[in-house]
């Protein structure tokens, strides 16, 4: 018996030696990213290629995919990798930690893939990715934000310029207005009003950079954000199979 076994059953053989062959990127292993690349990992895709500048924190365990108290600290392309490697021994795993600023994110685009997915949770290098991904012509979907929610039937997955209620798509809709950026590509978001992100104590480093600013911390949750990733993973393995 394979561990595909099952996926060929909905796949087929074409469908399946089509998903070994193709590579995908996902940018970002948060809570979102983590299941989508997992997903992949376990649809048969035969290389994925991870970008992640972040390590495990323990505040992760609650929602990240490959997420457990020994892993925490580690990087977390590193993780991936691991786990990807204990579900399919031979996936290709090209894993990088990079951070996605507008000067790097050019350079940061997987070379040779087919599909890429966006799941970088912060709002500038979302920005410099988006853009750039637009700008090559690259086949891409994007998710919005998943923290501060409950609900993850009030997801949805459509035109980024259609996404409502959702106040990540709408500061990176007015930033790609901004600099001219107006190609639409599929995104993820949810209605679902969030709640709203609380004040925390800065961490002795972070005191020490910054004295006095005040840092926010926003809820999550597992529902959510794995069901997005579940979403942008389904999407990915059915545009590559032209379904």
């Amino acid at each position: 018996m394979s561990f595909d076994q099952r996926t060929r059953i909905l796949l087929g053989d074409k469908g399946m030696e089509a998903l070994k062959r193709t590579s995908v990127a996902v940018y970002g292993l948060g809570g979102v990213g983590a299941a989508c690349a997992m997903d992949l990992v376990r649809a048969g895709v035969g290389r994925i290629v991870a970008l992640d500048f972040d390590d495990v924190a323990e505040s992760n365990l609650n929602r990240l995919y490959f997420g457990y108290y020994e892993e925490i600290g580690r990087p977390k392309v590193e993780v991936f990798a691991e786990y990807a490697h204990r579900v399919n021994p031979y996936v290709r795993v090209e894993a990088a930690a990079r951070f996605l600023s507008g000067e790097s994110a050019p350079g940061a685009i997987a070379p040779g893939c087919a599909v890429h997915i966006d799941c970088v949770d912060s709002l500038t290098p979302k920005v410099n990715l988006i853009a750039t991904l637009l700008e090559a012509k690259a086949l891409f979907a994007s998710s919005m934000g998943t923290a501060g929610r409950l609900d993850p039937a009030r997801l949805r997955l459509g035109s980024f310029w259609e996404s409502r209620g959702c106040p990540l798509a709408r500061d990176v809709r007015n930033r790609l207005r901004r600099i001219g950026a107006t190609g639409d590509f599929p995104a993820v978001w949810s209605d679902e009003p969030p709640t709203p992100p609380v004040e925390r104590p800065p961490g002795p480093e972070e005191a020490q950079k910054a004295p006095g600013r005040v840092r926010k911390m926003q809820g999550s949750a597992p529902f959510v954000p794995q069901a997005a990733g579940h979403l942008l993973a389904s999407w990915a393995v059915r545009t590559i199979l032209g379904m």
